[in-house]
């Protein structure tokens, strides 16, 4: 009976191993390597502005966003693109760049401009109403080229 038992206790343990090393080879990679795969960019205008975006268009992309950078180069941001229209909150952990957010309907128009302080893990930032993608710029980038709720978009994917 405690051979049996002994074997059930290292069975368990064994499939326990397995799991975790098969879960491990399935884990969300490294940010650097996540980082690496970001590199989809687009060309974006609003008014007569032209920006730069990296695109994240998989949650994978969309929960690491720009945590770990240093820097936003100017007229640069990131474009959070989600499959459907929801109210999706945004935090600032591991983020030192200090952020402002548009929030983008379906038919491309800001419904909500917010600004963001860096590092928060506690405090998230959502619009009101529900939206389909996000834009993330260097703080006060909107309101220093007037781009205001109402604005529209174009070029987005």
């Amino acid at each position: 009976m405690r051979r049996i038992g002994c074997l059930l206790v290292l069975s368990a343990i064994v499939i326990a191993a397995v799991l975790l090393l098969y879960f491990k080879a399935k884990s969300p990679k490294s940010e650097q390597e996540i980082l690496k795969k970001s590199e989809k960019k687009t060309e974006l205008t609003i008014k007569d502005k032209k920006i730069s975006v990296e695109v994240a268009d998989t949650e994978e992309k969309r929960a690491l966003g720009l945590m770990f950078r240093q820097n936003l180069e100017e007229n640069s941001g990131m474009l959070f693109i989600f499959e459907k229209k929801g109210i999706y909150p945004f935090w600032m952990k591991n983020t030192g760049i200090p952020l402002s957010i548009a929030y983008i309907d379906e038919n491309n128009v800001i419904i909500d401009i917010l600004e963001m302080v860096p590092n928060q893990e506690v405090i998230t930032y959502s619009p009101t109403e529900p939206f389909l993608v996000a834009l993330e710029m260097n703080h006060g980038w909107f309101a220093e080229n007037s781009i205001n709720k109402g604005d529209t978009i174009y070029g987005i994917p």
